[in-house]
C-alpha cells in the first residue's frame, strides 16, 4: 500500500465544459492534499494537451458539446501510448435500468465511474484507488525494463562464473541481479550439485563414523 505522500504529487487532468464543476473537483482535491491538477474546458483541449503530456489520471466528464467525454475515451484507447492512462468518468446524465453511460464508459475502457452529484469523500476516495493502481503499475513496468535490461549479453568468467559490472569488477552473479533488479535470492542445492558435491561428504562423514 502506497502512502499518500507517494501519490499527492502525481499529475491529474480535469476536463469539464462546466466552470463550476471544474472548480469544485480542484477545490476538493487541492483540500485533500492533490496540488498537480491541469483544468481544460473541453475534450478537445485535453486531448490536444495528451499530445504532448502524459497525466497519472483523468477526471472526464461524459456531457461535453463538440468531443465528449466518450470520444476522448475512446481515442485514448486506441492510442498505444495512452491506453494505460487511468480514466474516471464523471456524469449527471441519469442512470436508468440499463445503466447507459456506466455500461457505456466501461466497455469503452474506463476504470471507474461517478455520477454527478458526488460527495467529496467519494472523489478523493475513488482518486486515491486510482492513483495507487496507477502508481503500481508504473513500478511494474520499470522493474520489467530493469529485467529486460539484464537480457543483454553480461560478461560472465569462464570459470568462476563472476560478472564483470558496470564499473569493470568483478562481482557475483547473485550481488549484480540483487543491484540491478528487486530480486531477493534464497540458496537451495540443485539435484545435480547434490549428487556431486553434498553426497559425497554425508558418505565420507558415515563412513568416518563406522570406523569409531
Amino acid at each position: 500500500m502506497f502512502k499518500f505522500e507517494e501519490l499527492k504529487d502525481m499529475l491529474i487532468y480535469v476536463a469539464d465544459d462546466d466552470e463550476i464543476n471544474l472548480k469544485l473537483v480542484k477545490t476538493v482535491l487541492n483540500q485533500a492534499g492533490f496540488q498537480n491538477l491541469k483544468l481544460y474546458f473541453s475534450g478537445k483541449s485535453m486531448m490536444d494537451e495528451l499530445m504532448h503530456n502524459r497525466p497519472d489520471l483523468l477526471l472526464l466528464d461524459i456531457m461535453m458539446p463538440g468531443v465528449s467525454g466518450y470520444d476522448v475515451l475512446e481515442w485514448i484507447k486506441q492510442d498505444t501510448d495512452l491506453e494505460d492512462i487511468p480514466i474516471i468518468m464523471i456524469t449527471a446524465a441519469a442512470l436508468d435500468e440499463n445503466m447507459e453511460p456506466l455500461a457505456r464508459s466501461f466497455e469503452l475502457g474506463a476504470m471507474d465511474f461517478i455520477s454527478k452529484p458526488f460527495s467529496n469523500l467519494e472523489l478523493v476516495q475513488r482518486v486515491k484507488s486510482a492513483l495507487r493502481m496507477e502508481k503500481q503499475r508504473q513500478e511494474l513496468v520499470n522493474a520489467a525494463k530493469q529485467i529486460r535490461s539484464l537480457e543483454k549479453l553480461i560478461p560472465i568468467c569462464s570459470y568462476c562464473k563472476k560478472i564483470r559490472a558496470d564499473k569493470n569488477y568483478w562481482q557475483e552473479v547473485e550481488g549484480y541481479i540483487s543491484e540491478h533488479t528487486d530480486t531477493m535470492f534464497s540458496h537451495s542445492i540443485c539435484p545435480d550439485c547434490y549428487e556431486t558435491h553434498v553426497k559425497p561428504q554425508f558418505e565420507k562423514l558415515k563412513k568416518e563414523r563406522e570406523k569409531k
